[in-house]
């Protein structure tokens, strides 16, 4: 009973290495390496565009934060459309500035609806009064 046994386990065995080894044989062949380049660049693409995914955001946020902290928000605007940038769905699509608009003061008439706002609160004022 006891050689019974021990060629069952000496049968397992060899069953176990020949998978082991005809594994290690195919990762070696051209198709193995190939599967295996495959797989690394589908990673490091998949790791590339979550980090740029994630510094997108981050960058998104933190010019928002400035934006909010740092400019004069235009009266009824946003303050992206300082320059000339409008999110579209969130998805931070840049348009050209639209052209300046005409001198409100000088004509009476108060700028067109698309103008560009320059961001100052009074013209007349220093940009920098320390």
């Amino acid at each position: 009973m006891a050689r019974l046994f021990w060629v069952g386990v000496g049968a397992a065995g060899a069953v176990l290495l020949a998978r082991r080894v005809r594994t290690a044989v195919h990762r070696y062949t051209p198709d193995g390496v190939a599967e295996q380049v495959e797989h690394a660049g589908r990673g490091t693409v998949s790791a590339l565009r979550e980090s740029v995914d994630t510094f997108t955001t981050a960058r998104a946020t933190r010019e928002r934060e400035l934006l909010g902290s740092l400019l004069v928000t235009p009266e009824g605007g946003d303050a992206g459309a300082v320059f000339g940038r409008r999110d579209r769905a969130g998805r931070g699509e840049h348009l050209r500035p639209n052209p300046p608009a005409q001198d409100a003061g000088a004509s009476g008439t108060s700028p067109a609806p698309g103008a560009v706002p320059s961001g100052r609160v009074d013209e007349d004022e220093p940009l920098y009064d320390f």
